[in-house]
């Protein structure tokens, strides 16, 4: 291009010297305005050619800035770096000064400016082109419901399992929300599980999705004298429902059906831990705390209801000690204080747990904060944790099992005349997969964690649970709970902005 410039400076040169007349003078003046014109182009060219790249690069720059939430101006700045580098090389035409990042609400700018060396255009003092440009992207506004279903059973109080827990869900929290306190568009519920769950007792009752009347099917099974367990509270001193509920009976457990008064067996029978038949008379009972006061044998001195008469006992409650399940909240303090407060108590049933997070997500009730069904603008998820398999205390007493959600296994609420601990066990691992696919047909996304537990039962179970063998995660240490935490985080993340 120097040698071009050279002949062009040199023909003009001799068209000045010439003597030949004045066309040869003529056409020396006309071609110094072609020779700027067609130089000048040449160079416009090239600064367009690097205004396009460098719209290129700022787009792919805004996209990864836009797509990840929870970044601070520092580290905005810098994925816009990266990504800009990597999509405008070093050695391209151009050199790149001022990138910056912007972000207004849901908008993000990323800005840039080239300097363009010119050819032709010095010749005139024009040295460098200056191009600036922008890109622009709005970040998705759909929104975020996510129910965080967590093991809270007498074994995660061991090998730091729950703090670890508490630590990472809350982080997870943090991510999601961005930093936010109450964004627009995130939600989430907490439900702590272990044999059963805990309620708002005044929302339940304020409502009628609890058996007030002992109108369902499994109301009366522990009590004589057609009593159920309100009937029994209200005959004693100081005493009343702590909020655990058992397991509707006839698969509705594994389903989001809506409680009606005017079908029974869709409400919740309240959680109420009988007196078993004391010791002294039949021994293999784990649960003994008021005289049976007659001489039977072991249904009739368990069922007699005339025994709770004044007395004031918190035997009913015993083991409804974890928190409430916290409904869907865009508050990250509301729920990062729940996940906090969680204690670890009772055994392991998930297939309860999985039941209510869908529950929590749904817009009917008992919670009606979730979206509806289909709704394009939500996305609904839930996370899963265990720290072991299904569990059914089962025992050698008349009663055949210790008292759960399931009631005892003699009541035939799990299993019909079957009361081995495989049998049953194999059980609640067809309620956890039917319901983990009910939730799933729903359109729900689920994660699982399996934490400190390598059994093939265990794996199984919870890799099938999730909605795909990616979405499942296994921790074998408490320390590396985070990590985990951390890439679900990054994945609903991801959802809320590019779903």
């Amino acid at each position: 291009m120097c040698n071009l410039i050279s002949r062009v400076v040199s023909r003009l040169r001799s068209f000045a010297n010439a003597r030949q007349g004045n066309i040869a003078m003529i056409y020396a003046l006309s071609l110094i305005p072609i020779i700027a014109a067609t130089g000048s182009a040449i160079d416009l060219s090239r600064g367009m050619v690097v205004k396009m790249r460098l719209g290129e690069s700022l787009d792919a720059a805004a996209l990864a800035v836009g797509g990840t939430l929870g970044l601070t101006q520092a580290q905005m700045t810098a994925k816009a770096q990266q990504y800009f580098d990597a999509n405008y090389p070093a050695g391209e035409i151009g050199q790149i000064s001022n990138l910056s990042v912007t972000m207004s609400g849901q908008v993000v700018t990323v800005s840039a400016t080239a300097k363009v060396q010119t050819a032709f255009m010095g010749l005139f003092g024009v040295n460098y082109l200056t191009v600036d440009s922008s890109a622009e992207v709005t970040k998705d506004s759909h929104g975020l419901e996510v129910a965080l279903v967590l093991d809270n059973t007498g074994s995660m109080a061991q090998s730091g399992k729950l703090a670890a827990l508490k630590t990472s869900a809350s982080t997870l929290i943090d991510a999601v929300w961005a930093g936010q306190t109450t964004p627009t568009y995130a939600k989430g519920s907490i439900v702590p599980f272990s044999f059963t769950v805990r309620v708002d007792t005044a929302t339940f009752l304020a409502n009628n999705w609890v058996d007030k009347t002992g109108a369902s099917s499994t109301a009366k099974l522990n009590f004589d004298n057609n009593k159920y367990a309100f009937a029994v509270w209200a005959t004693m001193s100081n005493q009343s429902w702590g909020g655990c509920l058992e397991a509707r009976p006839n698969g509705l457990e594994e389903l989001d059906t809506a409680p009606a008064v005017g079908t029974p067996d869709t409400l919740w029978v309240p959680f109420f831990y009988p007196d078993e038949p004391d010791g002294a008379a039949y021994g293999g009972y784990s649960h003994t705390y008021l005289s049976d006061g007659v001489n039977s044998t072991q249904d009739p001195r368990l069922k007699r209801s005339a025994k709770y008469v004044g007395k004031n006992n918190a035997g009913p409650n015993t083991g409804c000690t974890m928190l409430q399940i916290q409904p869907l909240t865009n508050d990250s303090t509301t729920l990062k204080n729940q996940i906090n407060q969680m204690v670890a108590t009772g055994n392991t049933d998930v297939n309860l747990g999985v039941g209510w997070g869908w529950r929590t997500l749904s817009p009917t009730p008992p919670y009606t904060e979730g979206s509806q069904y289909g709704d394009p603008y939500w996305t609904k998820a839930m996370v899963v944790l265990t720290d072991g398999t299904n569990t059914e205390p089962t025992t050698n007493t008349w009663h055949k099992s210790d008292y759960t959600a399931f009631n005892y296994l003699i009541r035939n609420q799990l299993l019909n005349n079957s009361y081995s601990t495989a049998a049953t066990e194999a059980e609640l691992d067809r309620r956890t997969a039917l319901v983990c696919e009910n939730a799933k047909a729903a359109g729900i996304r689920i994660y699982t964690i399996l934490l400190m537990e390598n059994s093939t039962r265990a794996v199984d179970l919870m890799r099938n649970c999730a909605t795909s063998p990616d979405l499942y995660f296994n921790s074998p240490s408490a320390g590396q709970l985070q990590s985990v935490f951390d890439a679900i985080a990054t994945d609903l993340s991801n959802l809320r902005v590019s779903k």
